[in-house]
This record gives C-alpha cells, structure tokens and sequence, in this order.
C-alpha cells in the first residue's frame, strides 16, 4: 500500500541517514564538470540526489511488500575514516556556532513577541525555524559534515559510480582503472560494504566532441557488455557555446538549481564563484537527463541490490533474531578457550571497541542501516534492538549508544503513538555513553543525537520533552550550550496547555550569558530583548503580586544587561532607554539601584550632546496626572469651581459634558497647579528647576508683544525611597485664551534634565456605532483651563467660624466678598449644605461695624397672641441670594469692580454631634443670571466651595406632650419639658412661642423674672428641669377653614395623580397665630424681624425633609404646588434662652408638627378619581406608575396613622329641685337631675350623622358583652337610671357640635359616673350621602380602589369617667 511522503522534520532525519554513493571520474570528466562551474561529477550530480521520486514497490525484512515514495541519495569523492577528538570537535562545534551567527539580517527580529505581548498565532504555528535561523543553519551543515565512523553503516558508501568520458581513448579500461584507485580498495577493505560494494559505471558524452557523436551507442554497447546492467548512458553539454545559452530565464533556473542545492545542504560553507555560471553548457534537455539517470540509477541498481543485501543479511542473522545470540556461544569459548569471536572485535582510531565488518554483530548493524535508509523503520527498529544486546554484552559502548540512538529514532520515525518512557531513556542512554562510556568522548556524535531527537520531538509537537532533552549536553561549550538554551526557552513557548512564559525567560536569560561568554554580543542582545518583551507580557496579566515583584527584579537585571551591551557598542540612545527602564521599580535592594542610577548619569554625562541635548523622559518620579489639581487664587481659602446653580434643593453641580465646561481663571489671576509626586526607587533622589511645560491658545492675535503666562520653578525637592510629597507651581497667564498643561520638566540629581508628560484620555465616547466598536475618547479637559478677562474674579473670606456649639445656641460668623475682577459681579448667591444650622442676614459694608449684634432682637410689648400672614409655600431653604435678584436679601442689583460687602452668618447648633458643614458662595458677571435662579433655571456660575466640621453639644433637652382638656373637647393641654443636661451652665428661659393657624396656647401658669431682685424664678440649673403647662384652644371658627391648606392638598394631589395637566397653583397665604410668652425681662419679636425668614427656612427645610421621605414617588420640583408649608391644625414651639453669667450665650430650641391628635386623615381622599374621572393613559408605564403611587400613599398612611375619634361626647349635669316620688306617685324618694349633652365634631371635612343610646347601668350586662369595654357599675354605683328618651339621631357639621337634653333619678346622694353611652357614627359627603360606600374599598369605573378616611364607620365608647355629685335635698324644698 502506497505510504504518505514523510513530514519535513522525519524527512530531515531520514536525509541525514541517507545512502552514500562515492563518485570516481576521469580527468576528462572534471573538465566537462569544470565548464559547468562544479568542482566534479560528484558536484554536477548532488541536486538530483534530493528528494529522487523512485515510486517503487519493495520489500521489508520480513518479505513484505511496501511503497518507497522517494529517497534522497548523497554524492562523495573520498571515502575515509578519521579520529575525532574532543578538542576538534569543540572547535568544530564553536566555529560553526559562529558562522551560523554571522548572518545578522534576522538577528533583530522576535517574530512571536511583540510590545510585550505574545502572538498566540505565531506560537501555535508548526515550525519554529523562522525564530531561530542560525540554528537551523547549524543543524544543517553539522549533519552533513559528519564523517563516517567504525560503529555505523550510514555515512559508508554502498555504492561506488565510476565515470568515464565517451570521448576517452578506451573508456573502458578507463573504468577499470578507476576501480583499481585506492579509495576503492579502502571501501572493500574497511567499510561496511566490503566486496560487496555495488558499482556503477556511466558513461557520459560531452557535446562538445562532435567526433565522438557518432560512435557514442557503440561505445556504451561495448560497456554495456562489459560490465552489465549496472551501466548507463548520459549525454551533457549540449551547449556547444555559452552565447547560444536560450532563453535567460531558463538558464537562471539551471544555474538556481545548484546554488539552491549547494546552499541547502552545506549553508556555512562559503559558495565560490565559479569562472563560468553553473550549468552553462547544459540545456535543460541535459538537465532532465541527469536527473533521469540518477533516478534509474537508483531504481535499478541502487535499491534492488540493497534489497538483496538485506535478504542476505536476514538469512544469515536469522537466529540472532531469533534469540540466539553469541551470549552463548561467547560464554562457551570463554571457559573453553576458544579465541573465534574475540577475533572479529578491534579496536577504532579513536580507541574503543567496534567488531569487524564480517562479524555477526557487524552484519546486524549493517542490516538494520540499510532496512533504516529504504525507511523499514519498524524491522529496523528490531534488528537494533537485536545488535544493541550483544554490544552490551561485549562492552562496545560506542556501538551500543549508536544502537540505542538508533532504537529510539526508529521508534518516533514511525507514525505510532508512544508515551516518552519508552523513546526517551533510549536517547538519554545513548547521549550518556557518547559523552562518558567511550574510550574518546563523542562529541559529535551526542550533538547529533540531540539535534535528530530535538527536531522528532518537533515533529510529534512533544515540546514538553524537548528542554530536558536539549540540556544534555554539557554546558562547557559556551556558543553550543547557548544555542541549545535558546532552543529550549522556545520550546517552552510550544508548550501545549499555555505558553511558560517563566521557564521561556530563564533559559533566553541563560542563552544570552552563554553568547556573551561565546563573543556573539548580537544574539546575548537579542534573548534579553526577548526576555524583557516576555516579562511585559507576564506583568501584564500576573495577578500574584510576589510574583510580580521578583519578576520586576529579573526585568531590572535584564535592562542592566541590556544597557551594558548597548554602552559597549557606544549605542548610546538604546543604552539610555535601558537604565531608564530601571528607575521605576522599587522591588530592586538600595545598594543595587544606587549603582544603577550612577550609572545612568554617567551614561548621560558621557553620551549628552552638550547643554542643549533633548530632556529625556523617566519614570522617575511618578506623577499620577489623575490626582492633579489646578486651583484658581490659591491663596485663598475654599475650593474654586465651575458649577451649574439650581433652585430645588440640590447641592451646585459640576458641568462637565456642557458647553463651555472646564476650569476657567481671569487675566492676571494666580493658578496653583498640585502635583502629587512620588519616587519609586528604594534610594533617595533630588529634583531641580521643577516647572511645567504648558501650551497657550491666545484669544486674540492683536497684542502679540505682551508676554501669554507666566510659570513659577518650584523649590528643590528632596525625597527618600518610596517618599510622596507635594509640588506646587503657580502659573499667572497675561492674556486672554486657552491654557494647556503638558507635562513637567526637571533635573534629576542636579544631572539629568528629564520630562514627564501629564496626558489623560478623556471620557468614552459611546454615541455613534463606530464609538462603541472601538474605544474613542474626548479630549481630557482636566488640566486645561480657559482665560477669560470678564470671568468673575470674586474673593470670598469666611471669618470667625467656630469649631463648637451648644445645641440650639447661635454664633455669629462673617462671609466676605470682595471683587477682583473688571466686570460687576450678579446673582451672588449661596448654597447651604444645613439650612437649619445657618441663618445668613442682609450684607453690609465693611465700614458698618455691627460686631456687636445680637441674633435675637430682643423688646419690650411683645404681645401675647399675634396674627400675621406668611407665604405658605415651600422653598428652597438651602439657597439665599445675596446680592442681584429678585429675592435677594440686599437691594443692590451687583458689586461692582473693587467693592467688597461682609454678609453675616449666624451659625446654630441644630442637632447634636459632628457635622461636616458645606457652604457654596456663586457669582457671575452676566446679567441675566438674577433672573434665571428665580425662574428656577441651572445657571453655570463660578463658585467657591467651604468645608467646615461642627461639633454641637447637648445643652437643653425639650420635649413636648398633649393631655386632653376637661373644659371642652375642642381644647388640649400642651406640656413642655425642658431639661438642663449640662453639669455646670444654668440657663434663663426668656420667651416661648408658638405658631399655629388655628390654635391660641395660652400659658396656665404666669411666671416671669424679678430683675430687680436678681431672683430668677425661671432659671434652670445644672442637671434640673422645668415643666411648662399651656392651654390650646380653637381661635378659629368653621366657616374659616373652608380654604385650609389641607383642602389644597386633596385638590392639588387628586390633580396630580388623575389628570394629564400637572397643578400650577401655589398655595395661598396663610395667617398664623403666633402665642408668645413672655418670661423674662423682655421678649422677642418673631414676626416683624429677620429672624421670621430664619424660622421660615428652617421650617421648610424640615418640611421637606419629611415629604421627601412620605412621598418618595413625588419629584421634589411637584412638591410645592402639592403641600404647603404649614397645615392648619399644626403647632410649631420654639424656646428661646440664654446663659446666665459666663459668655451669655443664647439659643433657641423648636419643635416642629407637634400633633394634637385632631383628627386630619385627609390625604387618602385625594386616591379616589374626581367626579370627572381619571384620564385616559395609552402606555401602560403611565398605569403602572399611578397605581404605585396611590398605594404607596395609601399604604403608608394605614400603617402610620393612629386611631382617631372623629366625635366625642360631653356631659354637664344640672340638680333639679324636684323629687322623684311625687312624679312617680309612689312613697319612695328620687333624686333627678337634668343632663347636657354636646357632641362635638372634630373633622374640619366630614359632617357626620351620629346615633347616640344612653345606657343605665342595669343596661350594662347586656349592652356591652360584646365589645371590650370593662367598666365596673355594681354595688351602689347602679343606684340611678335615665329617664324619658335615650335614643338620638342627629348630624353635627365639621368643627361643629350639638346639644341634647336628658334626665336622670338616683336613689341615694353621692358621686355617680354617667358616663354610659354608645355613639354609631357615619360620614356624610358634602352633598348629604354616606361616605362610606359600605365602609370597605370598592373598583371604581377607572380601575382604581376607592379609599376613605378611617373613621367614616365609627362606634365610640366613653374613655373617661364623667363624674356627677347628687347633693340630698329636704322635702320642704
């Protein structure tokens, strides 16, 4: 069956262990030779000894049949076996090692690295020869120049071609001298063939003996018979003349033919020049004639007498094959004294022990080399292993390290899988005996197992077995040992799972030690290239940080290398590079990086060019350019930005990604540019003239002559190993225009001017397909800033800000402003982090000195109620306009160029602990600024940002609680409690306050200071505290409520939810009721100075606070055209005090929303759709988002509100004078009493519909077993009863109540409790129908619940017993 040819690495093998003809030639054959440019016959015929296509069937060892696709036959004029010492062939290796080397043109490249990364395609490829060609160039001509040796078969010739001339006076006892030459007779005497020897006789005509033409064919007849088959005819130099050559390309493709040849066999060897073209006189008719001769040569004569050979050979060592070796026959002679077979062992040139070429043992290595060059590799592959037994036996190591080698390359020259124990110890014995077992070490020999076993191992893609394989051989050949290296630092890259990157470096490292020793500098250069591009790669993708670490020092080394090599070839620029690349790692020893950095200024002071030689860039220092700050007048406190201003409570926002963003400064205007700079190296470093390299944009190109900016030269900067610290450089630019920071420059060490580019990438881009396929960025505006000479330049100096605060004590601050810049400055506003912490007051002049200023004002006549109308709208607590707009707290329009105002800033200790307080001070020169913030517009403003830090400590504790009152339902009691919780401060309570719209507090007790007694009646001492009674009564009437706020709420929330149009109204003023009380000296007044709009802004501030957490779905920019800022039924209570003694501090301490428990569950009235009904949503996003709204109010709601008495109930008993028994007519005597009742109404919204039964203590029992009421009404609290009617249906309007009349007889005197009742309440709609709709939660037509207040549906039992005295009577009466 027809086998595959072999791959190009066995094809290698299989050339290497080719067959040998030797080629004798007459003299009139070597000038034909000669015209041709070949030195010989041998010469002229070596390109068609490769690759013969024989296409023959044959026979193995065995008799069975094979194809033989092609075979390679080699040429050799002499035939001789030589010693190879050692010292030879070190020589022999070291010069060829250098000639491979010599060819620089691919010393430089590094196919499969490249910028530190590696190239997976060109790893996985099959052949790694481009990586290396010097090493197949080696490995070429060291196969070929191997000579043949008393052990082996291979390089012996088994044939021997005699030519002769046709044009010879006798050609054919020209032959038969030829055979009689000595060479011949060393071939039949010393070589393996023996008289065996095939000979082949040719007979060639040269063209140019036009005589002989005609009597060539009897010429070879005559030879034919002589010598037999084995005899051809071949004509050449058909070109009688080189000017009669043809076509051009044809004769380039001849003369290719030899020099392609002569370059692929032998590479090292120097190809002469010949005196004529090779193959000048051959046409390519010639061409193909000797190509065919050699091919029948070999078909016909060559391989068939091979054939024979081998059967010979099988026939005579069959029972050596078969087991039965000479181990026997040997014992026997030796105990028997016969001498037969120690005769057939000798002794080589170079000292051991071989057997003569008629031995047994001889014969089985003769067979199994030529089985091995027909490519019968598997019965090779036995018979070595046949003869490899009997050289052991007999001690020839160099025959049996040759049969082991042999063993071994049979095994992986046949396609058959096989696990590396069974090839692999043959290979290691085989290196081992040539380099240890023999008399002579064979050198030779061993590398060229090594090369043959190295590419096999190729061939089966094993490259996990190669680098044990390649290593050997002994590392005391410097240029042999460093070639070996580099081959295994690449099998390591071939590796199968991944390359080892690791093991790739250590072995390129140890092949450029091992060149550097060989004086090959080009390649040691180039594998420490390799091994810095590999570490690149492996940093890269190393997540072991020790790894790393000791990596980063091996890469140090390797540069250090590098740029020693580099200085020795005065390549200065790449050495430079080199020790650059040193001065950024921090894992090298200080000792070790202090050399390294004197030698890279010496490397500067030797290699520089003079003063004006280019800065170089280092990575000495680090500079992180993403930490790098530019700040505008830095000597100002406070942080200078450009931000977008927006009424709504959110804090000024950066507006990058805008038009016109970035930093921008004014013309003449101080920039401090903060580098955050860091030295990487373990050992101290210096650096001088620290400056920027900025690039300027100019506006205008009018004022050329003025100077663009200026630029500072920081100090010089000292710092230690692994030390960061600050450099600051202040730039002032002169004109209008852009301004762009590049990099810095600076001398190291007083030496090296250096420069550190500052370039960041700007944000991903992402809007365009192209953008997200491949990462584009915007230009980076970070150190880049604008001049612009109408920028606001406005200086902003917050002064005397204190560190600590009481709780709920206020200390005065002082912000000011100066204008620097050319233009007037508008909208100067500012944004408070903490509204409720600061109260900020109408500017003044610096010349108005109003230190002395109290935060309260503080008069005589405060009245004890005051109504006054506020705006009852939520604003934005955390933004005051200072100067420029409409609600701006000074009337000035602007501050003009040069003026400068201090605004006041009172500071209170709102809440208790730390705080970290912000404070945003904005301006802008344009005029329409003003009215873009009070339209609620972003305006981009330039700012200064504070950051301070609070501490507040507790000084009073105040607490509120509502008791119900015994005068009217409609009235409750307030209790304050305030409690003094430091240990040495006594404080003076000086007045109370508080706001409602409905409610008057009126104080239960009168308590007020004596002054002139110094007595204070009010103070509270350390640890002490002190209760404050007050008494809450309506000082509204129904009919006043129907426009309460809480109405606009449910309107306004109801429009919200159901219609497409979003409410626009605001809600209308609301008159308050401020209740003071008075209880110093005197008071202070609230409600006609600025500390009502303080008041004001920390009431919406709160009422924010809580609307953003009740109602999360609601955007903050609905909530003031849905809730208003006070509710009707709320009390607000503030508590004004001072120190006594001391610094006479004073505060204030509120509480907000305190609840009255009246009842006020109005807003789940606005979840139910309008009698309109809901609109129509298309999208059902836009029904999803209602119904989550309306549950999420409801929900709330339900789980947060208490339970609430919509009516309660008053009894007023009135003693008649009337007895019982003369109204009964009976002897027994009553006492009746007349009884009012009042039920009053506490919804400001419901009208409710009430039936009311009065119960009599007998009635108990029965009436009350079924609910949870328990009161006790035995014994002789039963003794009365109600008369006349107990059963009453009425309605009682909102806020409204009414009265009934009933009676009651008792039997005896005394305290009684008639507070038996039961009330059935329902809500009426306003136009008379229940509210309750069954009192559950029913589908509307929209699809929505309807929800109602949770008292529509009541049953009320008493909670307090009403007590009444029966006074006795006399009958007289």
């Amino acid at each position: 069956m027809p086998r595959p040819s072999l791959p190009q690495k066995r094809d290698f093998v299989a050339k290497a262990f080719c067959p040998r003809i030797l080629v004798l030639s007459t003299p009139t054959i070597a000038d034909a030779c000669a015209v041709n440019g070949c030195a010989g016959f041998a010469d002229l015929l070596a390109p068609f000894g490769q690759d013969i296509s024989t296409q023959i069937t044959i026979q193995d060892g065995q008799g069975a049949p094979y194809f033989l696709d092609k075979l390679t036959v080699r040429f050799t004029t002499d035939y001789k076996i030589e010693k190879h010492s050692q010292q030879q062939s070190r020589a022999d290796i070291d010069e060829l090692v250098h000639k491979s080397a010599a060819d620089e043109s691919e010393q430089q490249r590094i196919p499969f690295l490249s910028d530190g990364v590696v190239d997976a395609d060109v790893v996985k490829s099959d052949d790694i020869a481009a990586w290396a060609p010097w090493y197949i160039q080696f490995r070429q001509q060291w196969v070929a120049s191997m000579q043949a040796t008393e052990h082996e078969s291979f390089m012996h010739p088994v044939a021997c071609l005699l030519v002769a001339s046709g044009s010879e006076e006798d050609p054919i006892g020209a032959l038969r001298r030829l055979q009689q030459q000595a060479v011949v007779q060393r071939v039949q005497s010393q070589s393996f063939s023996g008289v065996s020897v095939l000979f082949y006789y040719l007979l060639v005509h040269d063209g140019r003996d036009v005589g002989a033409m005609q009597t060539i064919d009897q010429t070879f007849e005559q030879v034919r018979r002589t010598f037999g088959q084995n005899s051809a005819l071949v004509k050449i130099n058909s070109l009688t003349d080189s000017a009669e050559s043809g076509d051009t390309s044809d004769r380039s493709k001849i003369a290719g033919i030899w020099s392609s040849s002569q370059a692929a066999m032998q590479p090292l060897v120097p190809v002469p020049q010949p005196a004529t073209e090779y193959g000048g006189m051959l046409s390519m008719r010639d061409v193909a004639a000797l190509r065919d001769a050699v091919k029948q040569m070999m078909v016909r004569s060559v391989v068939p007498h091979m054939q024979y050979m081998i059967r010979v050979l099988s026939d005579q060592t069959a029972n050596q094959r078969r087991g039965i070796t000479g181990r026997l026959f040997s014992a026997g002679r030796r105990y028997f004294g016969a001498a037969g077979k120690t005769s057939s062992i000798l002794t080589g040139v170079d000292g051991d022990v071989y057997f003569g070429y008629d031995s047994p043992e001889a014969q089985l290595r003769k067979l199994a080399d030529y089985s091995f060059m027909l490519k019968d590799f598997r019965f090779a592959q036995a018979v070595y292993q046949v003869a490899r037994r009997d050289f052991q036996t007999e001690r020839a190591w160099k025959c049996y390290a040759g049969a082991q080698e042999m063993v071994g390359i049979c095994k992986l020259m046949q396609e058959i899988q096989a696990t590396r124990a069974e090839f692999d110890s043959n290979f290691d014995d085989a290196v081992a005996m040539y380099l240890h077992k023999t008399q002579t070490p064979c050198l030779h020999l061993a590398v060229r197992c090594t090369i043959i076993y190295y590419e096999l191992l190729k061939h089966h893609r094993l490259y996990a077995f190669a680098p044990p394989a390649l290593l050997r051989l002994p590392a005391s050949l410097s240029a042999l040992h460093a070639m070996i290296s580099e081959q295994a630092a690449y099998a390591y890259l071939k590796t199968p799972l991944r390359p080892q990157l690791r093991k790739f470096s250590f072995y390129a490292m140890v092949a450029s030690r091992e060149y550097q020793k060989a004086g090959i500098g080009e390649l040691a250069h180039r594998c420490l290239r390799m091994v810095r591009l590999s570490l690149g790669a492996r940093l890269s993708t190393s997540s072991d940080k020790n790894s790393s670490g000791s990596w980063l020092a091996i890469e140090s080394h390797v540069n250090h290398e590098l740029g020693l090599q580099c200085m020795t070839a005065q390549n200065y620029d790449q050495a430079l590079e080199h020790f650059m690349a040193l001065m950024g790692s921090d894992q090298i020893p200080p000792k070790l990086q202090a050399k390294y950095l004197q030698e890279l200024l010496q490397l500067y002071l030797e290699g520089s060019t003079g003063a004006d030689a280019a800065p170089v860039q280092l990575s000495v220092p680090s500079i992180d350019a993403q930490k790098a700050r530019v700040i505008m007048s830095p000597e100002l406190e406070g942080t200078d930005e450009v931000l977008l201003w927006k009424r709504g409570g959110a804090a000024p926002s950066s507006q990058s990604g805008t038009a016109g963003s970035g930093a921008c400064c004014s013309v003449g205007e101080n920039v401090a540019v903060l580098l955050m700079v860091k030295n990487p190296l373990t050992v101290g470093i210096t650096l001088s003239q620290f400056t920027l390299d900025c690039e300027f944009e100019a506006a205008d190109t009018d004022s050329k002559s003025q100077p663009e900016f200026t630029v500072s030269t920081a100090d010089t900067v000292v710092l230690e190993g692994g030390q960061t610290s600050m450099v600051t450089v202040t730039l002032t630019p002169q004109r209008a225009g852009s301004l762009t920071i590049k990099g810095a420059s600076y001398l190291l060490c007083d030496i090296l001017p250096a420069y550190k580019p500052l370039v960041l990438p700007g944000k991903r881009l992402n809007d365009t397909l192209e953008q997200r396929v491949t990462a584009v960025y915007a230009p980076e505006t970070h150190l880049r800033f604008r001049v612009d000479p109408g920028w606001p330049r406005l200086e902003a100096m917050l002064e005397e800000f204190p560190d600590s605060l009481m709780s709920g004590s206020m200390q005065r601050a002082q912000l000011r402003l100066i204008n620097r810049g050319t233009l007037p400055c508008h909208a100067i506003t500012l944004w408070l982090s903490h509204p409720s912490f600061f109260d900020v007051t109408r500017p003044h002049n610096d010349s108005d000195d109003d230190s002395g200023q109290s935060a309260y004002s503080y008069t005589d006549g405060i009245s004890a109620t005051e109504e006054a109308e506020v705006a009852n709208v939520l604003q934005d607590s955390s933004m005051v306009v200072v100067l420029g707009g409409a609600s701006a707290l000074d009337s000035a329009e602007c501050l003009e160029s040069g003026d400068s105002v201090c605004v006041p800033v009172w500071v209170r200790g709102d809440r208790v602990g730390a705080h970290a307080l912000s404070m945003f001070v904005g301006a802008s020169t344009a005029q329409t600024a003003p009215s873009q913030l009070d339209a609620a517009k972003a305006v981009a403003m330039r700012s200064r940002r504070f950051d301070v830090d609070l501490v507040v400590t507790p000084s009073l504790r105040v607490n509120a609680f509502v008791r119900p009152s015994m005068r009217s339902p409609h009235e409750r009691i307030v209790g304050i409690e305030v409690e003094n919780v430091q240990a040495d401060l006594s404080v003076e309570l000086v007045q109370t306050t508080f706001t409602s719209g409905y409610y008057e507090l009126v104080p239960l007790q009168a308590r007020r200071v004596n002054t002139a007694s110094e007595t204070h009646e009010l103070k509270v001492g350390p640890r002490q505290t002190v209760n404050l009674m007050f008494r809450a009564r309506p000082l509204r009437a129904a009919g006043e409520l129907q426009t309460a706020p809480e109405q606009f709420t449910v309107d306004a929330l109801q429009q919200y939810i159901f219609s497409k149009n979003k409410p626009t109204v605001l809600p209308r003023p609301i008159t308050l009721i401020y209740s003071n009380a008075v209880l110093g000296a005197q008071g202070i007044d609230c409600v006609h100075s600025p500390l009502q709009a303080y008041i004001l802004r920390s009431q919406a501030h709160r009422r924010c606070s809580l609307l953003r957490t009740a109602f999360p779905l609601i955007p903050e920019e609905h909530q003031p055209r849905l809730f208003p800022l006070y509710e009707t039924f709320g009390i607000d209570f503030v508590l004004f005090w001072r120190e006594i003694g001391g610094s006479m501090r004073a505060g204030h301490h509120s509480i907000s929303g305190i609840d009255l428990g009246v009842p006020h569950d109005y807003i789940t009235a606005a979840l139910n759709p309008p009698a309109a009904g809901a609109a129509r949503a298309w999208l059902t996003d836009t029904v999803n988002e209602r119904d989550a709204l309306i549950r999420s109010i409801a929900n709330r709601f339900q789980s947060s509100r208490r339970h609430e008495r919509p009516l309660d109930v008053a009894m007023h008993c009135v003693q008649t004078a009337e007895s019982a028994a003369k109204l009964a007519k009976t002897p027994n005597t009553f006492y009746i009493a007349d009884v009012t009742i009042t039920v009053y109404n506490h919804s400001w919204r419901h009208k409710y519909a009430f039936k009311l039964d009065l119960l009599s203590p007998s009635q108990l029992k029965q009436r009350l077993s079924a609910t949870d009421v328990e009161l006790d009404f035995s014994g002789a609290r039963s003794g009365w009863k109600w008369l006349d009617t107990t059963h009453y249906e009425l309605t009682v309007p909102p806020m409204d109540s009414v009265q009934l009349h009933a009676r009651l007889a008792c039997c005896a005197p005394g305290m009684i409790d008639i507070a038996l009742w039961e009330l059935y309440a329902k809500a009426l709609d306003p136009n008379g129908s229940s509210a309750d709709s069954e009192t559950k939660a029913t589908i509307v037509p929209s699809g929505h619940p309807k929800y109602g207040p949770q008292c529509v549906v009541c049953r009320l039992h008493p909670l307090h017993p009403t007590l009444v005295n029966i006074k006795p009577f006399s009958m007289n009466e």
